[in-house]
């Protein structure tokens, strides 16, 4: 099945208006080792985001690239 081609100008943009939600956050880390994180986003920057990680002690902040997220490398679903 073909995904769909997305710019990372279409992808800035769905993560700015994710900004200040709770997401549950899927880092694949390589070789079936895959992480998740509970955490908000803090800046939208033109190359990259940063979120706030909530519940880890010796995790605070993480930062990701766009191209994480369109690779499907960086996986963000909001909480509910």
């Amino acid at each position: 099945m073909k995904r769909k081609a997305v710019s990372a100008k279409e992808i800035r943009d769905n993560v700015a208006a994710l900004k200040g939600k709770l997401l549950q956050i899927k880092v694949n880390k390589g070789r079936k080792r895959v992480v998740k994180y509970s955490g908000e986003i803090d800046e939208v920057l033109p190359s990259l985001f940063t979120m706030t990680i909530v519940g880890e002690k010796h995790l605070s902040k993480l930062s990701c690239s766009y191209s994480d997220v369109i690779c499907g490398d960086v996986i963000l679903t909001e909480k509910k």
